[in-house]
């Protein structure tokens, strides 16, 4: 029992961002890295908040990083890599601290209406004679800001994890959250070393640990559970550079009292929600009369639909008329083209004549990444 409610202690103080009886900053959303490490891990850092150092190569409301890769990663490009940045206000200076959101464009859509305020004729002509690039071709970091890269006077796990190479070989000593085994997904590769490889972490940035078992006088910590994460460690070791990896091979490992560790931050505004989806086109139109029986109405939409949505949402019915009974509701049967954002309804029998027919889409249709669909109603008359 006492190991029971030891446990579910723990586990609420890791949910709560506590350790030591006192509130600790909670890590960050961003996260702190390199620019190599952003382009050979695209997949990993697509649409998150990264914060890099680095050399602005041209000035003005954007600018390009040049990026340095290594000759393995190189040789499976057919072009080198390129990453631009889209200021959030002109900076005043060329080399710093870049804050912002990475996308790599080929894994959008250019009508993506997240974007809708970036303009990205000037780089796709640049560098794709204005096609749309493929995933892994064209990177940008968007609403970007640029601070003063800060040196602490002692190397800290930030400062190392920013600028690894000025730091390799070299030993160190750092405090940070045992992340276990990776368990939050920190970091965009696995070490491998041994079992005992586990993530350290502190504000915005994560390293890996890897040489000695994370135990100790008063913890013996498993990388495999979450319930052990969120104690604080010191590690004393060697940093190494493999790649775009960085790690820990550590010689000390001691529990150590909590710190505060967040990051400066610079307001970075987040890329708009997509809009939600509206229709654009309907055959027949609005209104329209003398319409076929057989007729299929055709419904197109801005943006792309899930289909499942429309099951049981889609309706048709006689508008009363001034005189006579109301013939009974057609049946109808519709189906979702995703190749042109259309959907397609179709009759079940002739409409009848000289009837007005009012198709509905009801509440609850949304687009794929969850946008619902305002109630929509199209009405046109038929013919003989």
């Amino acid at each position: 029992m006492l190991r029971s409610r030891t446990s579910a202690i723990a586990a609420c103080v890791v949910f709560a961002g506590l350790a030591g009886g006192s509130m600790l900053a909670q890590p960050s959303n961003r996260i702190a890295t390199t620019p190599e490490a952003l382009v050979t891990s695209a997949l990993f850092f697509h649409g998150k908040r990264v914060a890099v150092r680095g050399k602005v190569l041209e000035a003005g409301d954007q600018g390009r990083l040049e990026i340095p890769v290594d000759e393995a990663v190189a040789a499976k490009r057919q072009t080198p890599p390129q990453l631009f940045i889209f200021w959030r206000e002109r900076p005043t200076r060329s080399d710093g601290e870049i804050r912002g959101e990475f996308w790599d464009l080929g894994r959008v859509t250019r009508d993506d209406g997240r974007f809708a305020t970036y303009d990205f004729t000037r780089i796709l002509e640049a560098t794709t004679n204005g096609r749309w690039p493929a995933r892994d071709e064209i990177y940008v970091i968007l609403g970007a800001s640029i601070m003063d890269p800060a040196v602490p006077a002692a190397p800290s796990l930030r400062a190392i994890v920013l600028d690894p190479n000025t730091y390799n070989n070299r030993e160190v000593n750092l405090s940070g959250r045992f992340r276990g085994r990776n368990l939050y997904g920190d970091l965009p590769t696995p070490l491998n070393k041994s079992k005992w490889d586990f993530v350290l972490q502190s504000a915005d940035a994560s390293i890996w640990v890897s040489g000695l078992r994370p135990r100790g006088k008063g913890f013996d910590l498993d990388p495999g559970a979450r319930v052990d994460t969120g104690r604080w460690l010191n590690v004393g070791g060697i940093i190494h550079v493999e790649g775009n990896t960085v790690w820990i091979e550590a010689k000390l490992l001691e529990q150590t009292a909590p710190v505060s560790d967040a990051p400066v931050e610079v307001e970075v505004p987040v890329v708009p929600k997509e809009p939600p989806p509206t229709v654009i086109f309907s055959a027949p139109v609005p209104d329209d009369t003398g319409v076929d029986r057989s007729t299929t109405v055709r419904i197109q939409f801005s943006r792309d639909m899930d289909p499942k949505s429309f099951k049981d949402r889609v309706r048709a019915v006689y508008v009363p008329p001034a005189k006579g009974e109301t013939p009974a509701p057609p049946v109808v049967a519709a189906r979702y083209n995703p190749g042109n954002r259309a959907l397609e309804i179709k009759f079940t029998a002739p409409l009848e004549r000289f009837q007005t027919v009012k198709v509905e889409l009801l509440e609850g249709i949304t687009s794929t990444t969850g946008e619902p669909l305002q109630p929509w109603t199209l009405t046109f008359s038929v013919g003989s």
